[in-house]
């Protein structure tokens, strides 16, 4: 199975956005101590086949990445400082001698449906080889229906799978506040068991959140309007570089 293992059940929050030859990578880059996580949280079971093929063909990889607020970077002000720019800049340095393009197509407050019917858009005019598809945030505060949630998963996969497009999920956000506000629980149960079901590998970025915020690494729930932003940045920076490690390791 192409996720973490142990397997965890989530929950979320997305505090700003409710209020707000082959080509050898080399060595990562020291990263800040502030995104060290525990090591079985980076342990994953997935391989990349595609983008594998094009690294060894030495052609340009387009990753595209879908989703919400998070994704375009909304709590942070900036393009550049949302994830899929920081993991970019991750990418082109463990692989040097490769060309990445990370396409931002992150829309505010949109559901899992409403991202699937920007696919032919989107997604598939960028001829990606890796699609990340962050979802689930606006389903759980809308109330979407579990099966209308998964159907909308299970689509946007088969459709990605069917023009062999590699894919990683991503769940959600993790605040204490938020959780106790809106019951997030199942709907990230069913975004990991659409992952489990099809054997793609879901990105644990609530777990990530959640261990950074119980060891006062980051602290959305505690930190003042005005800092916000700047630890937005820094949350979003080290987003990007786990999934540009994860994307590294499947890639070899």
């Amino acid at each position: 199975m192409t996720r973490l293992r142990p397997a965890a059940h989530f929950v979320l929050m997305f505090a700003a956005a409710i209020v707000a030859g082959t080509v050898a990578p080399k060595p990562t880059h020291a990263e800040p101590e502030e995104c060290r996580v525990p090591e079985e949280l980076m342990q994953a079971d997935l391989k990349l086949t595609h983008v594998s093929e094009r690294l060894r063909a030495h052609q340009p990889v387009t990753i595209v990445a879908i989703g919400g607020a998070s994704t375009i970077g909304a709590a942070a002000g900036q393009p550049d400082l949302a994830y899929p720019h920081r993991l970019q800049v991750a990418l082109s340095k463990a692989f040097p001698n490769a060309s990445f393009n990370v396409v931002n197509k992150g829309v505010p407050r949109q559901t899992a449906h409403q991202m699937l019917e920007r696919f032919p858009t989107d997604v598939i005019a960028e001829d990606p080889v890796l699609v990340i598809w962050e979802a689930g945030i606006s389903d759980a505060v809308r109330g979407t229906a579990l099966d209308d949630f998964a159907a909308s998963l299970q689509s946007g996969v088969d459709e990605l799978k069917n023009r062999a497009i590699d894919t990683i999920l991503v769940d959600m956000q993790f605040s204490r506040r938020t959780i106790t506000l809106i019951d997030f629980d199942k709907y990230l149960k069913t975004l990991h068991r659409v992952g489990e079901l099809n054997d793609i590998y879901v990105f644990p970025r609530f777990e990530m959140m959640r261990y950074w915020s119980e060891q006062n690494m980051f602290n959305f729930d505690e930190v003042s309007p005005d800092e916000r932003a700047a630890l937005a940045g820094r949350v979003y920076d080290c987003i990007g570089r786990k999934l540009a490690h994860v994307i590294k390791q499947a890639a070899e």
